[in-house]
């Protein structure tokens, strides 16, 4: 009577595993991609309408947080910050230019619409202190973290 090994029949399972994906992946032609070419005046599709997610950057310091946040194109007026003691919320829209009738669009990849996110904070901040900076399509806010309050102890 043979011993039975566990591991030999893993090993068995992967070699089979592999060979159904070599398999597959030899009797699958991958076609060539290409763009369609598009008319002038013919309307293409757009993400008018997507929703996107800014990119941000959280940095704890001892005594502040300070939170970048990437918002190009976005004019400051349309930007929403609420800051609670541990969490920020930054929304706003990024408005579409007006086309021209004149202009023949071939590919538009750049989103539009608006965006709301909400930045978890590694410490307790003190939303009334809070400072904020825009330039250049970058949002910056400094936090000063709340102060910890001394316990007091009560004997009885």
């Amino acid at each position: 009577m043979a011993k039975w090994e566990p591991f030999e029949e893993i090993k068995r399972l992967e070699d089979e595993i592999d060979d159904i994906f070599n398999q597959f992946w030899r009797s699958t032609r991958i076609p060539k991609l290409s763009l369609p070419r598009i008319k002038p005046g013919k309307e293409i599709a757009s993400f008018e309408s997507t929703m996107w997610n800014p990119a941000a950057d959280v940095i704890e310091k001892e005594s502040e947080v300070i939170v970048k946040c990437d918002l190009p194109g976005v004019d400051k007026k349309d930007v929403k910050i609420k800051i609670n003691p541990e969490s920020i919320t930054i929304a706003g829209e990024l408005k579409k230019e007006k086309k021209q009738n004149e202009e023949n669009y071939y590919v538009e990849e750049r989103v539009y619409g608006a965006f709301s996110k909400v930045i978890p904070l590694p410490a307790e901040v003190d939303p009334e202190k809070a400072q904020a900076k825009f330039e250049n399509g970058v949002l910056e806010l400094t936090i000063p973290k709340a102060e910890i309050k001394n316990f007091k102890e009560i004997t009885l």
